[in-house]
Parts: structure tokens; C-alpha cells; sequence
């Protein structure tokens, strides 16, 4: 854990540069691990995702706790709260719309595109959690928050307080993908928005180094 005193909050506009693309979706099961099909299924519909400055979450719902899910088999079920969201450019926003009322082809498993929701603008909140950020498999928890430390820092951002939590897995073609969840504390609202739109890390089409705002620290470990 990384802790130094509160910061005065200051007089801030959201800028509209980087948003989230939202969509409502319609799903009978997906494994959890599905990171890596739902960026190529992805990429087959919309190629310049690799190339624009994108982030795709996984399939999740608001609160985190809105789906049924197996772990003794690697399912979950989506609920109708469920969506599909992408971090892009503003200047995207459109492209993404293509999307709306086709299915993602994940192997056995597919994903219909409902709707398109109102795209989120980022978030000014001083709390900003990453559920998966790509670590070293050996690094240890000081290792992994030195180093999420330096990427901050090289973005500009002076965290105040960070704390990390659960490790996790993705599973490529190419190999294992090791992360731990981070939550980042006291930002200034610059600080926050910048820190959403950037990301730190690699891995962004898989969903690693995608922040996104927190109401609390209190359930970081369980998220």
C-alpha cells in the first residue's frame, strides 16, 4: 500500500477528447476469460481498433455484482444490465455505431449488439480503479505498485495513495497474461480524466490499464 496525505480539490471541466462507447447486449453465457475473443471478434468488424488509442472493457455490469456466474467452470451469464463498452476517441464515436444490431462471433460463444446507450464522458472522482493491469507473473505487490508508480509518474500523475489488489490471468495464443487489479486515490480531477484516457501498461484491447471511477476503497479486493 501507497499512502500520503489529501490533496485540495480544484476548479475542473471535463473535457470530451476520450469517451466510452456503450452498447446493450444480449449473451446466453461467456466464459470469464474472454478478453481475447472479444478483441478479435471485435477487430474483425472494426480493423482501426488497432490503431486508434482504444480500450475494450469486458463484459460487465454498472455495479460489478449484476450476473450469475460459474467459476467452477469459467461461465457467467450475462444479465440484461450487462454492456459492452469501448474507450475511444471522440472522433470515433460514429464508426462505433456500425456495431449496433450485429452479432460478435466468439467461437462458440456470440454476442448480440442491442443498442447504442449515450456515450460516457470520463469521470472527475479522485478514486479511479483498474481491475486488470499487466504485471510481471514473479512481481511482488511493492514491485507491481513501484512500477504502476513510474507509470503514473510518466504520464505526469503524482499518486497519492495506491492499492493493489486481486491477480488474475487472460489467456492468449501467444501465452498467459498476468495482472492485479489497482486502485488510485487523492487525484486531482486533471489528474483522473488523464489518467482514464491514457491507461498505464500494455494490453488496453484486452481490457488491462482501464481505469474507471470508484465510489470507495473499501471493496477493491473483492472487485
Amino acid at each position: 500500500m501507497f499512502w500520503q496525505e489529501d490533496i485540495k480539490e480544484e476548479h475542473f471541466t471535463l473535457p470530451d477528447d476520450v469517451q466510452d462507447a456503450v452498447f446493450t447486449i444480449h449473451s446466453k453465457v461467456l466464459p470469464i476469460d474472454h478478453a481475447y475473443l472479444l478483441s478479435q471478434a471485435l477487430l474483425s468488424e472494426l480493423p482501426w481498433l488497432n490503431q486508434a488509442n482504444v480500450g475494450i472493457h469486458d463484459i460487465s455490469v454498472a455495479d460489478g455484482n449484476g450476473w450469475e456466474q460459474d467459476h467452477e467452470f469459467g461461465f457467467y451469464y450475462p444479465s440484461r444490465r450487462s454492456r459492452l463498452s469501448l474507450r475511444i476517441p471522440k472522433e470515433k464515436l460514429a464508426e462505433v455505431q456500425s456495431l449496433v444490431g450485429k452479432t460478435l462471433d466468439l467461437g462458440e460463444y456470440q454476442i448480440k449488439i442491442v443498442k447504442a446507450l449515450e456515450p460516457k464522458l470520463m469521470s472527475d472522482m479522485q478514486i479511479v480503479f483498474a481491475k486488470q493491469v499487466a504485471c510481471d507473473k514473479n512481481a511482488s505487490e511493492n514491485d507491481f505498485l513501484q512500477t504502476s508508480f513510474q507509470q503514473l509518474q510518466a504520464l505526469g500523475i503524482q499518486p497519492k495513495k495506491m492499492m493493489a489488489g486481486l491477480k488474475r490471468k487472460i489467456q492468449t495464443p501467444d501465452g498467459t497474461i498476468h495482472t492485479r487489479s489497482l486502485m488510485v486515490a487523492n487525484l486531482r480531477k486533471l489528474e483522473s480524466v488523464k489518467l482514464q484516457e491514457q491507461g498505464i501498461g500494455d494490453y488496453r484491447l484486452l481490457g488491462c490499464g482501464l481505469f474507471v471511477p470508484q465510489k470507495g476503497i473499501d471493496s477493491v479486493d473483492a472487485v
